[in-house]
This record gives C-alpha cells, structure tokens and sequence, in this order.
C-alpha cells in the first residue's frame, strides 16, 4: 500500500487530548486570580508545541492543538457566536460509577438576540497551531476564511 503525501488521508483525528497537569493547574490558577492571562498563553503555547511535537513524533500528518485553550469543545465555540450569552443554570447532572457518584454542573447558555458571526471563530488558535507544525493542522482547528 503506498503512502498518500496528500489529503484525504486515510484517517484524522479531531479531538481534545489530555491537558497535562502544568495547563489544568494554570488554568485553575487563572480562574481564581492566581496567574495572568499571559502566563497562561504561555504555559498553554508549551503544552501545545509538545502535543503537536508528539503527535508529529509519532507519524501523524494532521494535528491538533489538542484544544488546551478550551474548557469544552462546544461551549467555547458557542459563546463565541453573537446574540449567545453564557448563563449560570445550576442544572446539575449526577453520574454514577464503581467509585460513587460523580455531580457536575453543566454548561449553559441563553439565546440572547439575533444569531451572528463577527470573527472567525478559532481563527487565532488555527493561526498558532499552523506556526509551529510541520504537518498540516487538522480539522478540529479549521483555516480561517
């Protein structure tokens, strides 16, 4: 079977992976006032070129930023779209495994006004993740128009 140097290839990956524990704790830290937004770009820029390193290390020709600077793969792209607003519902979820139970508080959002686009949404993740791979970035961090 010959290697296709091209896209499509025969398989991608679009997906978060696990933030490594120096990008969750720095984005704890943000969120309660203990570390600026700029330190946490840049702990996050590290934890991407290494996510992107390893998955270039390892023979994959589309990559992804892994999605370090999101809380959730959706939410984050649906607050981003005008006429949405970021809401506190306390709607909370329990789950239930061999450990016990696990609650969460889910995301939500209210619709607001009138749905709109004013920016590419990931425009700039896209843009820093085409920066530093070799490879191509994959889907999960579309090309901005």
């Amino acid at each position: 079977m010959s290697i296709r140097n091209a896209p499509p290839f025969r398989a991608d990956h679009v997906g978060s992976l696990l933030r490594p524990a120096n990008v969750l704790q720095a984005r704890d830290h943000h969120a309660k006032g203990r570390v600026s937004a700029e330190d946490l770009r840049r702990i996050e820029d590290d934890g991407i070129r290494a996510a992107v390193k390893m998955q270039e290390e390892i023979g994959l020709r589309g990559v992804t930023d892994g999605e370090y600077r999101r809380a959730s793969w959706h939410m984050d792209f649906l607050y981003q779209i005008g006429g949405v607003t970021r809401v506190q519902d306390n709607l909370k979820v329990r789950f239930h495994n061999a450990k016990g139970d696990i609650e969460f508080t889910a995301a939500a959002l209210r619709i607001t006004g009138k749905l709109k686009l004013d920016k590419c949404i990931f425009a700039d993740a896209f843009r820093f993740l085409r920066s530093i791979a070799t490879s191509l970035p994959s889907s999960a961090s579309r090309r901005p128009a």
